[in-house]
């Protein structure tokens, strides 16, 4: 015997979906995917090119792709890092700037905050650290910090976390030795020029065009919300108006109970009896009365009636 099982909410659409139960959506109906605001992107880029954070410069490639960077970050001095040059990818996503982009450094470095794979760990970078206030030269910014300071509450890299709080002389001794042997190569800026203007007015179009698009989305986006807002109204008011009208019929309703019990407006039935019970107790007063006086009184009182 076959039992449903009523899926969980969130599932019950695309359950019933594979039950062919609901309609599956055109390709052609499909959201598209969630785009990042080109036009910051290119204004961080510009920024990158003219006004680079502390130690950081461009890449030595042509940034062929807006959503594709390679940033070069310089050892700072007095670091175990000094001296090496370390290329870092950038990846921009639709979700940038509600989320913070990924970054990897390209060669190995030595560090607890940094693991084998280049992954790099930062408060920042954290979900709940990250804002859209944050720019790109803020994230190059805070990785040069820890270049100086790493932070050890929590390492991604046990090992050099171990051996930074026990043992501070070797951990620079190796990440010298790290920083020597894999990036010590120079690498040179790839900085613009007149050969790169046709791409950049290129890239400065399609930023002023995805932006208008963005902007397009968001007003479509807010009079969605505000149709929304006010069929939810409509809808609380025609709930208030029905809750009114069935308190207003209950009421009335009682009214009516209550006529019929005897404090409204009574059946003639009811009346003539009550009529009939007050007429016999009157005449039954009248001749407990009579009895009670002297007969002379009592026959000329009737000879009255």
């Amino acid at each position: 015997m076959l039992t449903w099982v009523d899926p969980e909410p969130k599932r019950r659409e695309r359950f019933l979906r594979e039950l062919h139960f609901v309609d599956t959506p055109e390709p052609d109906r499909w959201p598209d995917p969630p785009q990042p605001d080109r036009g910051r992107v290119f204004r961080e880029l510009k920024t990158l090119w003219v006004h680079p954070p502390p130690f950081c410069r461009p890449g030595a490639s042509p940034v062929t792709d807006l959503l594709h960077w390679e940033v070069v970050i310089d050892g700072p001095d007095g670091t175990p890092y000094a001296g090496g040059t370390f290329p870092v990818d950038i990846e921009i996503f639709g979700d940038y700037p509600m989320k913070q982009p990924p970054n990897t450094f390209k060669t190995k470095i030595y560090h607890p905050n940094i693991n084998s794979e280049g992954y790099v760990f930062l408060d920042i970078l954290q979900r709940k650290d990250w804002s859209p206030a944050q720019t790109i030269q803020k994230l190059l910014t805070s990785i040069v910090s820890v270049l100086y300071d790493p932070l050890l509450d929590y390492p991604i890299n046990e090992e050099a976390a171990y051996l930074y709080k026990n043992d501070i002389d070797r951990y620079e001794e190796v990440a010298t030795a790290w920083t020597w042997k894999y990036s010590s190569t120079p690498i040179v800026s790839y900085c613009p020029s007149e050969e790169d203007k046709p791409w950049l007015d290129y890239c400065k179009a399609v930023a002023a065009m995805v932006s208008a698009d963005q902007e397009e989305e968001r007003l479509r986006r807010r009079r969605r919300k505000a149709y929304e807002e006010r069929q939810r109204r409509r809808k609380a008011e025609e709930e208030r108006r029905l809750i009114a009208a069935a308190e207003d019929g209950k009421g009335q309703t009682q009214i009516k109970g209550t006529s019929s019990s005897g404090h409204g407006v009574r059946p003639l039935w009811k009346r003539v009896l009550e009529w009939f019970v007050v007429a016999i107790a009157i005449f039954c007063l009248l001749v407990v009365l009579l009895a009670l006086l002297p007969p002379s009184l009592a026959y000329y009182l009737l000879t009255l009636l």
